[in-house]
Formats: structure tokens, sequence, C-alpha cells
């Protein structure tokens, strides 16, 4: 074959395989780019809510240690923000922490996440995108017992000043997800807990007047961050109203430090399975 030919030939071959590969990225270009809807949930202990065994083994591993990623972090699978997502059909991305706080202030279970480690780790993961189409965030109440020292108002205030700019960072990541700051469930019976629930009416009723006042100043940092950050707040306070920590069994959504009868619980102190469905629900149906 002439040299000219098997240049034409050559080139020919060459401009072939060039079109192969340009409608192969062409082809697979969307595929690649493609970005998973789901629902992407930050909070404290509440919401994580990890198993008791999987928590203290935790604390142990941890030690005085200040995890920036999600080592510490165990959460359950079965808490409202998961339930939620699966209600939606959203995958779910639970960056939760228990411990977490807004400013970084230490609380009692230990120097938590902050909202913003939180947020940071779900920046890295790719877990923000234009496709995200639900945000929750529920946390606070660390903040407040941990600040006990200082003014109602400052609490708020600083609680706001951290958390806003932390809603901008989701929104500019996210910008077509529905942002939800939800409120905790009714924890006290006005200024009484119920700390030991034996089942029937056989419970303690304690006079504790301080978990009602933070269970308040939570209600009203959420609010205001809500409205400060242009986000919606989802209020559980109405629908809880009667199942709280002193509630019948059947209604109980909120664990004493022992409580039988009522629902599965994980840590004490905290929701239950009944109250994480519900708040699932909430939150689904919103």
């Amino acid at each position: 074959m002439p040299t000219s030919s098997l240049r034409s030939s050559f080139r020919l071959s060459a401009a072939f395989l060039l079109a192969l590969l340009l409608l192969a990225g062409l082809i697979l270009a969307p595929a690649s780019q493609a970005q998973t809807r789901n629902l992407v949930v930050f909070g404290d202990s509440v919401v994580a809510d990890p198993p008791v065994g999987e928590y203290l083994a935790r604390k142990v591993e941890r030690g005085s240690s200040n995890s920036t990623d999600g080592r510490f972090c165990p959460t359950s699978q079965s808490n409202f923000g998961v339930r939620a997502a699966t209600k939606l059909g959203l995958q779910a991305a639970d960056y939760s922490c228990s411990g977490a706080t807004a400013t970084g202030t230490r609380s009692f279970f230990g120097g938590g996440q902050t909202i913003g480690v939180q947020v940071d780790r779900a920046l890295a993961d790719g877990a923000l995108t234009p496709a995200t189409a639900r945000v929750v965030v529920s946390n606070g109440f660390n903040d407040t017992y941990s600040n006990a020292g200082l003014p109602g108002e400052e609490v708020r205030a600083r609680f706001v000043a951290s958390m806003a700019p932390q809603i901008g960072r989701i929104r500019a990541a996210a910008p077509n997800a529905r942002i939800q700051v939800v409120g905790y469930a009714t924890i006290a019976d006005g200024g009484y807990v119920c700390l030991f629930n034996a089942g029937g009416d056989l419970r303690d009723r304690t006079y504790a007047p301080q978990v009602g006042q933070w269970e308040q100043l939570a209600q009203d940092m959420q609010r205001d961050l809500a409205a400060a950050a242009g986000v919606e707040f989802l209020d559980l306070k109405h629908s809880t109203a009667d199942r709280g920590m002193c509630a019948p069994d059947p209604l109980r959504n909120w664990a004493g430090i022992v409580d039988v009868n009522a629902s599965p619980q994980n840590l004490p102190f905290h929701m239950n399975a009944r109250g994480h469905e519900h708040v699932a629900e909430v939150v689904a149906r919103s």
C-alpha cells in the first residue's frame, strides 16, 4: 500500500477513535455528575440518639479529644432524621453528634462537635449539593445549661450568631434544599420531670424547674435562628404537649433515666422510639 494511503488510513482511524471517545464522554458525563437527592441531618444527641453501648464506647475511646471527623459520633439508624428521609424517599446523610453545641462551649456530655464541624464534614463528603432536597437542623439544648451563668438573652444572641453563618454555608452548597430548624419535643411537665418510670402510675415527680427553663430557652433560640436565617421552624411543642417525661406509658415520647413499658429507647433522658417516629412524621408531612 502506498505511503500516502497508509497516512490517510491512519488519520481516518485516529479521527474515528477521537469521535468515539468524545461520544463516550458525552454519554458518561451525566452519569458521573449525577447527584443523589438526599436529606442531610445536623444536630446533637436528641437526633443522633446512638445505642447507649456505642455512646459509652465512644466516650472511652475519645477521652478528652475533640474529633473533627465522624469517628466519635455514633448515631442511630432509626432516629427521626433517618426515618424522615425514608418516608420522603430520600437518602439520609446524618452528621449529628452527641454533645454538639453551636458555640463550642464544653457541655456536660463532653466537647461534642460544633455544628460548624458537622457542616465541614458534610461539605468534605459532598453530601450538600444542588440535589439535596431537605436539611434538618436540631440543636441548642447543650448550649443552654453549659452557659447557665449568662443571661438568657445573651445565650440566645450567641446561639444565633454562631448558627446563622452555618445555615448560610448550607444554603450556599444546597441552594434547592428546604432547610428546617426542628424544635425539641416536650420534655418537662411544667416545673417537674419524671426520671423513674416503673410502669403504670409508678413514677417519681421531681421538682426541677431549671429543666423546663432550659427547654423554653432552647425553643426561643431555635425560633430566633429560623427567623434570622430565613428558614422554617418546626414547632413540636403542640403535638407533644401531653407526651413528655411524665406522660402515661401509652403516650410517653421522652424517656427518663429508668423507663419501662413506654417504648424502646437508646439513651436515657432522650426521645424513645415512639418519639422519633412522631417527629419523623412531622418532618415528612411538613
